[in-house]
């Protein structure tokens, strides 16, 4: 990969994605929190 790229796809090898370019774990972070809101809107 480049400089300045960034990683989110998920067929990858685990050196990709345990690398600096990926952003995998962050997305599925923002995915969390954004699931966890829309639950305690609804539920709450």
């Amino acid at each position: 990969m480049g400089p300045g790229r960034r990683f989110e796809h998920c067929p990858t090898g685990a050196e990709v994605v345990e690398s600096a370019a990926s952003i995998r774990f962050d997305q599925a972070e923002n995915r969390l929190h954004t699931v966890t809101a829309a639950l305690v809107r609804g539920l709450g």
